[in-house]
């Protein structure tokens, strides 16, 4: 078998920790017949080489390199000291002793992050690709994709449990692991506050209220090593906010209609038309409305003629195509189609 690459073999230490006394055994994972001890942190956990390079290229390299004389064991077990958390690789061999792991309709983001890590630092390619499709199904690159996961104009995830500040962790995660692919939706939700928990109502922002500084300084005070996404994510939204603010109303895209004060052919009442898309206008650019993908129902509710209000419909489809087409490089992120995950 071929050995695994040498910058692989280099994150992972073959030698058993100094202070063994505090080293403990997984109260879950601790398989009597196993065949290898995987070390992370000081717990310790009995599983199979067959599992594991099963699943894993890394592993199944290992599996076949000859182990030095001096290899410390537990039950004439190797053990491998891994340099990840314990919570990581708990998660992981979790999934790979349940059959029925992935059949759950949602996974916490926690386990998928841990799945996300260990599955590109290893090579567990159908653990890897399997939480990758998690995340692009909440946050997909198809505009009709994004409208099937909304329920009027609201939306919650279903693959991934919800909570408190679940879109501003998931930009993070996706930030860490570059699936560049999944940011464009996640900052467009992020502008627009369409998760419904939303922990901070700032006065001195404008539009939806959603302070984003004050969301990932918060978040990132949670998170692990104090990696700090603020700089990088909230300039992109930052630079996103203006730029759709001042796209959706452009000829051709979302509300470029309310541009075009002439009468439609066949509009039955010009001048209360010509008025209801100044008033719409006028209202919605004084509020700082973003809704560049809003419901092309909400048509019906100007009360426009029927002629006018089916020509603004089919301007507004295909405006909204359009500025989905869009929507990356508003945050200064490459097109849909040069836009790829690093996996």
């Amino acid at each position: 078998m071929s050995s695994p690459p040498a910058e692989r073999q280099s994150r992972t230490s073959l030698s058993f920790p100094t202070d063994s006394s505090a080293v403990t055994r997984s109260a879950t994972i601790w398989h009597p017949d196993g065949s290898v001890v995987l070390q992370a942190r000081q717990t310790q956990y009995r599983v199979h080489w067959s599992v594991l390079s099963l699943h894993s290229s890394f592993f199944h390299g290992m599996l076949g390199l000859p182990q030095p004389p001096e290899q410390p064991s537990v039950d004439g077990c190797p053990i491998i000291e891994l340099s990840d958390s314990d919570s990581d690789v708990e998660n992981l061999l979790r999934a790979l002793y349940d059959p029925l792991f992935f059949v759950q309709r949602a996974l916490p983001l926690s386990v998928i992050a841990s799945h996300l890590r260990l599955g590109k630092k290893y090579d567990f390619r159908g653990v890897l690709e399997t939480n990758v499709e998690r995340l692009t199904h909440e946050n997909p690159t198809t505009l009709a994709g994004y409208d099937a996961l909304k329920t009027g104009n609201s939306y919650s995830p279903t693959r991934i449990v919800n909570y408190h500040g679940l879109l501003y962790d998931t930009i993070t995660l996706a930030g860490e692991t570059n699936l560049l692919t999944v940011l464009p939706c996640a900052y467009y939700r992020a502008l627009v506050g369409s998760l419904p928990v939303r922990p901070y109502n700032c006065t001195s922002c404008p539009g939806s209220g959603l302070c984003l500084v004050r969301h990932f300084r918060w978040h990132t005070a949670r998170r692990r090593h104090g990696r700090d996404p603020l700089s990088n994510h909230q300039r992109a939204c930052n630079l996103g906010r203006t730029a759709l603010l001042r796209a959706q109303w452009d000829s051709g895209n979302t509300f470029g209609w309310t541009e075009d004060q002439s009468e439609e052919i066949g509009c039955t009442d010009p001048v209360a038309c010509r008025h209801k898309k100044y008033a719409f206008f006028r209202r919605h650019v004084v509020r700082g409305s973003l809704a560049p993908f809003c419901s092309v129902s909400y048509v019906d509710s100007l009360n426009l003629c029927a002629v006018c209000t089916q020509a603004v419909k089919a301007k507004m489809i295909a405006g909204r195509q359009r500025m989905w087409d869009l929507l990356p490089t508003f945050f200064d992120l490459p097109p849909w189609s040069e836009l790829r995950d690093e996996l």
